[in-house]
């Protein structure tokens, strides 16, 4: 399986940030990260995974309401979150604004799942144990493909 020119890119830009979390981020790279709250993973109906929330001092779209490119590593207990084009620090997620607002709107009797938040045409996830399995088998996925088009290239010499 040969990649054509634009897809080889592509691949470099995600295998580089495969490595980039394996190392983890240093502590300038999260210095200069966006700051993404209110934040959820999600997945698209072709099943690339992303993040939603509302971005702080992005580099490209300032403060707004995003989705990411596609996510490759996250660590939400040491607050960061890598995707294809850059790392993120990671503030509240939506799961803990949702609590807080189905506390304020229900006094003292919290009613779970009483408030959600979705995007549009993409299914949340929910369980952070099937969000590490689904990018690892991602990044398993990346590398198959690498190794074919590296295996097509030689071939073709």
């Amino acid at each position: 399986m040969k990649l054509s020119p634009i897809d080889r890119a592509w691949f470099d830009k995600v295998l580089r940030a495969i490595a980039a979390a394996e190392a983890g981020p240093s502590e300038a790279d999260l210095a200069q990260a966006p700051v993404l709250s209110d934040w959820k993973a999600a997945i698209s109906p072709g099943g690339h995974m992303m993040l939603w929330g509302e971005v702080t001092d992005h580099p490209l779209l300032g403060n707004a309401s995003i989705h990411t490119s596609q996510l490759i590593a996250i660590d939400p207990e040491s607050g960061w979150a890598r995707t294809a084009s850059r790392w993120y620090r990671l503030g509240r997620s939506i799961d803990a604004l949702e609590a807080e607002l189905a506390e304020s709107m229900n006094g003292k009797a919290k009613l779970a799942g009483s408030v959600q938040f979705a995007l549009p045409g993409f299914a949340n996830i929910d369980d952070p144990e099937l969000l590490q399995k689904l990018l690892a088998t991602y990044i398993a996925r990346v590398r198959e493909i690498d190794a074919a088009d590296c295996s097509a290239s030689t071939e073709e010499e």
